[in-house]
């Protein structure tokens, strides 16, 4: 782990909230307890998941990960649990499911409030039978696994809407971790933002080796709603527009050098060189375009109730690519 990188198995973070984060970590590793991770989205679940499995005593065996939202019901659990050939359409061969794959290993199901009932009911039985049963087939097999769930919604709140079994988020619940998001987490992002600076040296077109003081003083400022996704997805944009050896306020977009009612006015920073002024009117028009995609997809998303089929179809969208541009700008969605 090199000097700009303090933290723990490869998530940085030297602030209160992740040293807690990291002691928590270290005494739950090596045991085989249940985790759920829940945070706002871009914070980090996967890599605490990966962190987990490394440090314990299944670090040898596999890591799989599985994105819940991203199947309808029937394809997950094939997903998860697998099939016998001709148990549905498509069924051409049988397959083994994820948790008979990632036996004595550990399998991260990632949007876990997404699932349907049908589907917790099962998943349910497989975690307190340690046994799964593919679909279509009627032979049990054992399973040994280690699990860890993550969701960015409120479990309770699902719980108590009865759109998510209570004795599933019981099962699940056995050592729960909060993620904190980046903007409760103060000093982090200096050394977030050079960390990811840093690791992109010697790409071709990286030149900027750091940020002046006043551009961090923006990065600092800014409430960071996609968290370090957001963050790390920036930093990789100014590497590669700016074209200088150091980040300044006017490479930053727009949008996170206007003042804000919090923040109060900041003093404008304009470049002094036509060709910092051409990079500053690019920023400026990719952060409009930016804004305006989210704000679209965020009013998509609410007229069809959270729910991202309805929105696909509602605007003209094939489902798979409104749900990358959604997890692109860090916005939740219901299960169908």
């Amino acid at each position: 782990m090199s000097d700009f990188e303090p933290g723990f198995e490869g998530i940085l973070g030297d602030s209160p909230a992740m040293a807690e984060l990291f002691a928590t970590l270290r005494r739950i590793a090596p045991t085989d307890c249940t985790v759920l991770l829940t945070g706002e989205s871009g914070t980090g679940k996967e890599l605490v998941a990966r962190a987990l499995h490394r440090r314990s005593g299944r670090a040898d065996r596999p890591f799989l990960a599985c994105d819940c939202a991203s199947l309808v019901p029937t394809l997950l659990e094939s997903e998860l649990f697998g099939h016998v050939r001709g148990s549905f359409s498509g069924a051409v061969a049988a397959k083994q499911g994820l948790f008979e794959v990632a036996h004595r290993g550990t399998l991260f199901l990632d949007e876990i409030a997404n699932i349907s009932l049908d589907t917790q009911s099962k998943l349910l039985r497989a975690i307190e039978s340690r046994r799964v049963r593919r679909v279509g087939d009627t032979v049990e097999r054992e399973i040994d696994i280690r699990l860890v769930a993550a969701t960015n919604r409120s479990l309770p709140e699902l719980v108590a809407a009865g759109s998510f079994r209570e004795d599933l988020y019981y099962r699940l619940n056995v050592v729960p971790l909060v993620l904190p998001p980046l903007r409760e987490r103060p000093g982090d992002v200096p050394l977030l933002a050079r960390a990811f600076l840093h690791r992109l040296q010697g790409r071709p077109t990286v030149v900027a080796a750091d940020f002046s003081p006043a551009a961090m003083a923006v990065l600092e400022a800014h409430a960071w709603p996609g968290n370090v996704r957001e963050l790390q997805n920036l930093v990789e944009r100014l590497a590669v527009l700016c074209g200088a050896p150091r980040i300044e306020p006017w490479h930053l977009p727009v949008e996170l050098r206007q003042p804000t009612p919090e923040a109060g006015p900041r003093p404008a920073a304009l470049p002094t060189r036509w060709a910092e002024f051409k990079l500053y009117k690019r920023s400026a028009a990719a952060a409009v375009v930016d804004d305006l995609e989210r704000r679209f997809l965020a009013a998509a998303l609410d007229r069809a109730g959270g729910n991202v089929t309805r929105a696909a179809v509602a605007v003209g969208m094939q489902r798979t690519q409104l749900h990358a541009l959604l997890r692109k700008h860090g916005l939740g969605a219901a299960d169908d």
